[in-house]
């Protein structure tokens, strides 16, 4: 999805050519004046099937968003008719060597987990704009996601049993929490195509939109999140995220560390004070 020119800043000056692709063109980044980074895989002639540099590239982006103040959303999205089709298999390196015991847990670990885990742990929120096709670890990255907008085009495909593997990218850690077990089983065990109107009834996608309006309606969402008060939002992705796996005593004190936390935060004294004064708040995401 391209940002209009005059209103992004180059990532890391001097790194990259205007309109913030990386030399290649295979992640092209770039952020808004209000602070939106927008993180685009841009292989459309293989559905934005994920290489291990893009893969690196895109964790290494996520993590200078959660560190930069001046970043307050964070947009994933892709070009042409795929979100990501999953890892690149095609273009997996040939195996040197016979395939010893922990190799395979080591390169998911290192690899489809660390990327799904940037998601989650990015101290910004996350939109997943699903332009097309999104399977297998690309489902998962979309799924990690805070918020999920999808084009009325779009499938998502839990893949890995067609080839005869087990879900990987923390896929049985995400979509139970987000359809249940039974919803979980049946798009895990027949690996069917999963419509974006039906993703949205059983909860995988927050809005399916038309094609042409994905860009428009990810725009107004991110730029809404940009204006919130970005320290807040961080602890309450945490606090969420935690919550299915956190009995009440921890929860509720987790709550409580979070608001003390959050009370130090400029935003959270401009919040009060223009609600005492009945005028629109101005965060500074701070």
């Amino acid at each position: 999805m391209p940002v209009n020119a005059e209103s992004v800043r180059a990532d890391a000056a001097g790194a990259e050519p205007a309109g913030g692709a990386l030399p290649d063109d295979t992640v092209r980044h770039s952020t808004t004046a209000s602070g939106v980074s927008w993180i685009t895989l841009n292989r459309p002639e293989a559905l934005n099937a994920l290489t291990p540099e893009q893969r690196e590239r895109v964790i290494a982006l996520l993590t200078d968003a959660s560190a930069d103040p001046a970043v307050r959303a964070v947009v994933l999205t892709g070009t042409g008719r795929g979100f990501c089709a999953g890892a690149d298999l095609r273009g997996a390196p040939d195996r040197v060597r016979e395939r010893l015991p922990g190799d395979v847990a080591r390169t998911v670990r290192l690899g489809a987990q660390r990327l799904v885990a940037a998601v989650l742990d990015c101290e910004k929120p996350v939109i997943a704009a699903v332009n097309g096709t999104a399977a297998g670890i690309g489902a998962h990255l979309a799924f990690a996601c805070d918020l999920v907008l999808a084009a009325d085009t779009a499938r998502f495909i839990e893949v890995f049993v067609r080839r005869g593997l087990v879900p990987d990218g923390g896929g049985a850690y995400l979509l139970p929490r987000l359809v249940g077990p039974q919803r979980a089983k049946e798009l895990m065990f027949f690996g069917d195509a999963l419509s974006a109107v039906d993703a949205e009834r059983i909860g995988l996608v927050n809005r399916t939109v038309g094609e042409g309006e994905l860009e428009a309606v990810t725009a107004a969402w991110a730029e809404r999140l940009a204006a919130g008060p970005t320290r807040a939002l961080a602890l309450t992705k945490q606090l969420v995220n935690d919550a299915l796996t956190s009995d009440r005593t921890t929860a509720f004190a987790a709550e409580a560390a979070a608001q003390e936390i959050n009370m130090t935060t400029r935003d959270a004294v401009e919040g009060v004070a223009s609600f005492t004064e009945r005028r629109t708040p101005d965060f500074q995401g701070r």
